[in-house]
């Protein structure tokens, strides 16, 4: 697996989100409705709505950024790391910022949060882009102030011309101004922005799909000598990160490089950001199919079968007045997990010295490497009364980055309910990666595993001393009842339970409910019912990371599998909006968008 994390920090190293005591939250959860104003400027839906929006990757703490770079769009690699630049173009912009030293200190925005079907070129969605009264416009122009408000500015990079328009458009609003047309935006005057700031444009490296790759590397060369011109009329322009190295444009050479860990939530797929485009959208936007290392765009030479099309429903899904399915909270832009601390988070990775995971491959997982390892948890380790080792049932852990967020999980939330328990929980999942459709006998071999055993035990002796309130062990499903009497802490009840979908689940699950009322421990609310629900509940948005869409976690199971032949394929997975979702129509749009949209 080593290969598959090279380059980019480490696998416990993560992004936990916009800092809730600034404005980024609320500024995020502030995008004005882009399906309406498309459908109202274009007359037809005009952005790829479907899985949400991709607002930002980078630094957005006070004083962290030095260089900015803005783009026009993300795609469905963004749509599924919920961070901006992870896909192809992301990895040669990264490769850029390392060559001139900048490893850390950098924000990626783009014109738009959601990706547009099309060109940009097309009639109307330049207005909705460029003009200032454009609540799209002025919506990414708060960003951008706000970043300047918040960081010294020393750089911004626009990345083709859509983004080319939009620095020019916001350092006008600011009163600066420059040459006639963005293709010299290093001769504006960046000063509106910083005392510091110069501006420098790219073109797509996307553009390289229609043949002008020799054009792309020349344009990247001279923004390379650029840059070192700039740095070396004022060797304090710029200064490099603490880990960088500024190289002679000379050296420069057009590549790719790994996003950082550090960039992308905690428990992502580590073959989202790994260099290239990793997945591909199918079944008319409603699904992303994500591919290995080992698979192909479009599965391009593999024959697959995907059996069922998880279109789900809408039982147990619990919306937020001002709140749409398909992006995070608006209501409550608070609401999201922001990642274990950092001792636990290398724990479950398998960082800590002495308690390294095994080889999975060599214990007889089918799992490919390149998807990593990550979704192991879910919930509040550090206040947990309630700590669940739990089988995995869906493959919807892989696109949440958290443990048991489908079906099962979804009944799991009702149960925890019954119990009186909202919050004051932890799941830690049953192995780290996919191992759904393996056979008995390698699933015994690998939970039998003695480091396997090693890990859980001391990640569950961890969760069981993390405060002083009293706990209790739930063990779900064949698996975790299979390892607990070896890794649950001794002074500690244990509660064993089925996995759902196991014959009789439901009635067992009351019987638990019926154990645990006998039970002490620590509750969130007084008088819990005790009595089992069967139907599904929402997981919450604070277990998941920031910039899930509402629809993840509901619905039921959202990914899916395929065969390739008569074999479960251990390449190719797909996650699939709800089709309840998918049909909706836009939301009217507010008073002020509808008088942007008249004036325009």
């Amino acid at each position: 697996m080593d290969q598959y994390s090279e380059g980019r920090g480490n696998p416990w190293d993560y992004d936990p989100g916009p800092p809730r005591n600034r404005k980024w939250p609320r500024l995020f959860s502030e995008a004005p409705n882009y399906r309406a104003l498309g459908k109202a400027v274009t007359g037809s839906e005009k952005f790829r709505w479907h899985h949400g929006p991709m607002f930002y990757r980078g630094r957005l703490g006070d004083n962290q950024v030095r260089v900015l770079v803005i783009g026009q769009e993300g795609g469905q690699d963004e749509a599924l790391s919920h961070r901006s630049f992870t896909g192809s173009s992301g990895s040669r912009m990264q490769h850029f910022l390392n060559h001139i030293g900048i490893t850390n200190s950098y924000l990626f925005l783009n014109t738009f949060v959601y990706s547009i079907y099309g060109q940009y070129s097309s009639s109307g969605i330049r207005w909705l882009a460029q003009d200032q009264d454009s609540p799209i416009c002025r919506h990414r122009n708060e960003l951008l102030d706000y970043a300047a408000e918040r960081n010294n500015l020393h750089l911004v990079i626009a990345v083709g011309s859509a983004a080319k328009e939009s620095v020019r458009t916001w350092v006008e609003s600011r009163g600066g101004s420059g040459p006639a047309g963005v293709d010299q935006l290093y001769r504006w005057d960046g000063t509106s922005i910083g005392p510091k700031t110069r501006l420098l444009g790219v073109v797509h490296p996307g553009g390289a799909a229609s043949g002008n790759l020799a054009a792309i590397k020349a344009d990247f060369q001279r923004a390379a000598d650029q840059v070192e011109e700039w740095a070396q009329a004022d060797p304090d322009w710029l200064p490099t990160d603490a880990d960088g190295t500024r190289h002679p444009a000379a050296e420069y050479r057009y590549d790719k490089v790994p996003i950082p860990f550090g960039d992308l939530p905690f428990g992502v797929a580590w073959r989202l950001g790994y260099r290239s485009t990793t997945s591909n959208r199918k079944d008319s936007q409603q699904g992303i199919q994500m591919f290995s290392a080992g698979g192909k765009y479009n599965n391009r030479g593999h024959s697959l079968t995907y059996t069922g099309t998880a279109n789900g429903s809408s039982t147990g899904y619990d919306q937020d007045p001002g709140d749409l399915p398909y992006e995070p909270p608006v209501d409550d832009y608070r609401a999201f997990d922001r990642g274990p601390e950092p001792s636990m988070a290398r724990l479950m990775m398998g960082g800590r010295s002495g308690y390294e995971w095994p080889d999975f491959t060599a214990l007889g997982a089918d799992a490919h490497p390149s998807f990593g390892m990550g979704p192991i948890y879910r919930g509040r380790p550090e206040d947990a009364t309630l700590i669940v080792l739990a089988d995995q049932c869906s493959h919807d852990d892989l696109f949440t980055c958290r443990a048991l967020t489908g079906e099962a999980g979804q009944h799991l939330t009702r149960f925890l309910a019954a119990a009186g328990v909202d919050e004051s929980y932890v799941i830690f999942r049953v192995l780290a990666i996919d191992t759904k459709d393996v056979s008995t006998s390698v699933r015994n071999a690998l939970v039998d595993d003695p480091q396997v055993r090693k890990v859980y035990r001391t990640i569950l002796a961890t969760a069981a001393i993390a405060n002083r309130r009293r706990k209790v062990v739930l063990a779900v499903g064949p698996m975790a009842k299979r390892m607990i009497a070896d890794v649950a802490p001794t002074n500690l009840p244990v509660v064993e339970m089925k996995a759902w979908g196991q014959s009789g689940a439901a009635a067992d699950w009351q019987g638990a409910l019926d154990t645990l009322s006998a039970l002490t421990f620590g509750k969130d609310r007084s008088g819990p019912s005790f009595q089992f629900d069967p139907g599904r509940g929402q997981i919450p948005r604070r277990d998941l990371p920031y910039g899930v869409p509402r629809w993840q976690g509901t619905s039921g199971d959202r990914a899916l599998k395929p065969k390739r032949g008569a074999q479960r394929s251990p390449d190719y997975f797909k996650l699939m909006m709800p089709r309840w979702a998918f049909d909706l129509d836009p939301e009217p749009l507010s008073p002020s968008e509808a008088a942007a949209v008249e004036d325009s």
